[in-house]
């Protein structure tokens, strides 16, 4: 399996990349077909049958926003927010203490999805190439430290192949490639760069966690099939689907990318 998934990154990453470089619609298109899949993925984890059109409507809904997105991320927001309160007032056991897997999934799906256009659109493409080096150098410093050193279990009950030393080995990682891909970008490394870094590594396994105690609580290994030794989307982009938000709040707060940090 480790094989299979080193040979799918060879294929998904130059991709990803790429869409990243190309900007507008490329990449929009890409992130909107992300968004797509989680939902497809999160409804039928919690269904285990079935796409209902509601769930049609949040799809489309999350597509839409992604859309609007580069222009007026207010708008965009709005949107999701709508549809969103649509889904609530519609929902036929509207007096249930929890939210529907179609209202979840919207929100789940759709506002990192805004936040990763958003990112672009306010610190470039190499705002998004930062959040992307340090979101897989902390999959891939978490990997390879955690089995090396193994040690205390992070959350056992949640992921019990996690380990502290494999999350501080993953944030170290994510440290250094954010500042290797500033430098090689032509920007000096600040400490406050590197904070952001060490935050944004944090969010991201936080986000990983957030996925595993789903996909445990619904009784699955993986989200899905499309991607060969990573399982489905949801499983690839946990972590930055978590991450983003974060991005985009540092980017609206600091006036903009990479380059302003």
């Amino acid at each position: 399996m480790f094989w299979t998934r080193v040979a799918s990154s060879v294929v998904i990453a130059p991709l990803a990349l790429g869409a990243v470089y190309l900007g507008y619609p490329i990449f929009h298109i890409f992130v909107a077909l992300m968004a797509a899949a989680v939902i497809w993925e999160f409804v039928h984890i919690v269904s285990k049958a079935g796409f209902p059109p509601r769930a049609v409507l949040a799809l489309w809904t999350a597509i839409a926003a992604i859309g609007i997105a580069p222009n007026n991320m207010g708008l965009s927001l709005t949107v999701l927010a709508a549809v969103w309160l649509i889904l609530l007032a519609t929902d036929e056991r509207g007096n249930r203490a929890r939210l529907s897997s179609t209202q979840t999934a919207l929100l789940y799906a759709g506002l990192p999805a805004v936040c990763l256009v958003s990112v672009r659109e306010m610190g470039g493409a190499e705002t998004v190439f930062w959040v992307l080096a340090v979101v897989w150098a902390t999959d891939i410093g978490a990997y390879f430290v955690g089995r090396l050193i193994g040690g205390p279990k992070l959350a056992p009950a949640i992921s019990p192949g996690k380990t502290w030393s494999g999350a501080v080995g993953g944030s170290i990682a994510a440290v250094l490639a954010g500042v290797a891909l500033a430098t090689a970008l032509g920007f000096a490394p600040t400490v406050l760069s590197i904070a952001l870094a060490f935050i944004v590594s944090v969010v991201s396994q936080v986000g990983d966690l957030a996925e595993s105690r789903f996909k445990r609580v619904h009784g699955v290994k993986d989200s899905g099939t499309w991607m060969p030794g990573h399982g489905g989307v949801m499983d690839r982009v946990d972590g930055l689907w978590a991450a983003t938000p974060a991005a985009a709040l540092i980017c609206a707060a600091l006036g903009g990318g990479v380059a302003a940090w």
